[in-house]
């Protein structure tokens, strides 16, 4: 069962991992290797992007939510986490480069918030018990992320957090078209090792 949480556990670390070689080898320099949007030169940053942080306090924001909602997709599969991941932060960054303000976005919160948009709309796609549960309490525990969704001068790329909740919530369609059968499902109780499952 712990081995399901490995591919989230592999991300955290390689953004704490990268935070530190950043701040104690490279001075901060990395972070200029984010998405600066419709500059051809930063499209690599549309993958480095979610695992460089401006800062201790920006990577502490960013660990907990992204180990619990990474870790409720594990435990329903380290294959679709894996999928959902990579695609999401291509997805997300895409659109990261192609609409954002001109500035260099990082962090590894347009992730997460593919993630809650994601499983939030699973139950919206799929309609079975068990993501009608998952979806509510997602919503219950990180509705409050919304806000971060409200356009801002401040630095807080809420364009990339708008991003990664489009793209979870299209991933979420996309797998409900591609594995339709879980719509046929009658809702109905099950149980916990069920519903993480479904």
């Amino acid at each position: 069962m712990l081995a399901r949480f490995i591919p989230i556990l592999i991300v955290v670390l390689l953004c704490w991992v990268v935070f530190g070689i950043n701040e104690l080898i490279c001075s901060g320099h990395l972070n200029q290797h984010g998405i600066v949007p419709r500059h051809l030169a930063s499209l690599a940053g549309i993958l480095w992007a979610p695992f460089l942080h401006a800062s201790l306090a920006h990577l502490l924001a960013n660990t907990v939510p992204l180990l619990l909602l990474g870790g409720i997709l594990c435990a329903r599969s380290p294959g679709e986490f894996g999928l959902v991941a990579l695609s999401g932060i291509l997805f997300s960054g895409v659109l990261t480069w192609l609409f954002a303000r001109n500035a260099c976005h990082i962090g590894a919160s347009g992730l997460i918030f593919c993630l809650f948009g994601y499983l939030v709309s699973l139950a919206l796609f799929r309609r079975t018990f068990g993501t009608l549960v998952l979806s509510v309490l997602c919503l219950l525990a990180y509705g409050g992320m919304l806000k971060g969704l409200v356009p801002t001068s401040t630095p807080i790329s809420w364009e990339g957090h708008l991003a990664g909740l489009f793209s979870g919530v299209l991933l979420a369609w996309i797998g409900s078209k591609t594995n339709p059968a879980h719509q046929q499902q009658a809702l109905r109780p099950v149980g916990l090792a069920e519903t993480l499952k479904k």
